[in-house]
């Protein structure tokens, strides 16, 4: 194996896009800190840092051939970086909403008593919309949400990769979020049929 403590950040590039994964090492090591450092300020949390730093690794590894070495080497790894964050950012906002739609539902109920239902009832809802999901959505959402897995512990137990576990959770977000508001407009629906009788 040869060493590649003494090169250069452009030679490292250039072994890097011609597949050398020694290179890889040598370049995540000499930017690691610095890239986690960065990541933690906004995610404010030393494991998303950590899980950011190595899913931009990973695409930088995916990408390697279309690297510019003759460009700035650092701030293209801190572009990466920064755009893996944001995504996992949109993606918990994307989360966030399902609760969104379940404090909704609880509120429509609350104040109207033909409406109102007990608490078993609103989590018999949400479990009807988990189970609603079929397929690897419903096998990632179970490892991610309820066993919590890792993206890449999930994608590696499933077989496939975190890209793809990324794709089934926003599946599996979108067609929980789907049910419950088409539960929420039934119930609705149902009850002004039955005050209007």
């Amino acid at each position: 194996m040869n060493d590649h403590s003494e090169r250069t950040e452009k030679e490292l590039i250039e072994l890097l896009k011609q597949d050398d994964q020694q290179a890889l090492s040598m370049l995540y090591y000499q930017n690691v800190q610095k890239l986690k450092y960065y990541i933690q300020r906004t995610a404010q949390s030393p494991h998303l840092a950590e899980d950011i730093v190595h899913d931009t690794f990973v695409k930088l590894w995916e990408s390697r051939k279309e690297i510019d070495a003759s460009k700035p080497f650092k701030p293209y790894l801190f572009t990466i970086a920064k755009r893996t964050l944001l995504n996992v950012l949109k993606r918990a906002k994307h989360e966030v909403s399902i609760l969104a739609e379940i404090r909704k539902y609880a509120q429509a109920t609350e104040y109207t008593t033909d409406l109102k239902i007990e608490y078993n009832e609103s989590n018999t809802l949400i479990v009807e919309a988990l189970n609603s999901l079929t397929g690897q959505p419903k096998e990632v959402f179970i490892r991610c949400r309820i066993q919590g897995l890792t993206y890449k512990q999930a994608a590696g137990e499933l077989g496939i990769t975190e890209s793809t576990v990324n794709k089934h959770m926003n599946k599996a977000l979108t067609l929980i979020r789907e049910y419950i508001k088409y539960k929420n407009a039934l119930t609705i629906l149902l009850a002004f049929i039955t005050i209007h009788k």
